[in-house]
């Protein structure tokens, strides 16, 4: 199973997210502090990492480069925030994420995109119901 690491400072809305895809079956960490976040990707072994832009002190685009530094570059990077779409998507083709969303996307469109980085088939909703 393909391990997720959120990192957002709205503990609310990083708390959602986590749930929305555990909910679908997937193995998520969440952290609301970017330090914190970049000592816990550099100790455990993560496929994605779901990455607010807007975050005080280390902001997104800092954390991504932290992360091509390291021994972490290999690690798919997905830009989520609530920034303009434009701005976003400039963003992740700026810095090299794999991808990028809106966190105005609905639950089905998350669920969407982290599977498509992860190269994981999209599971029914019969399934994710199951779980």
């Amino acid at each position: 199973m393909s391990k997720i690491l959120i990192v957002d400072d709205d503990v609310n809305f990083g708390f959602l997210t986590k749930r929305r895809l555990e909910r679908v079956g997937m193995d998520v960490q969440l952290h609301h502090e970017a330090r914190m976040a970049m000592d816990t990707l550099l100790r455990g072994k993560f496929d994605l990492v779901i990455l607010d832009v807007k975050m005080p002190g280390l902001n997104g685009t800092d954390v991504i480069k932290l992360i091509r530094s390291t021994s972490t570059a290999h690690v798919k990077v997905m830009f989520y925030s609530s920034s303009d779409t434009h701005e976003l998507r400039r963003l992740a083709e700026q810095h090299q994420a794999q991808g990028w969303l809106t966190k105005t996307a609905s639950t089905q469109e998350l669920e969407f995109r982290v599977r498509e980085l992860l190269g994981e088939p999209r599971s029914s909703r019969k399934s994710a119901d199951k779980r």
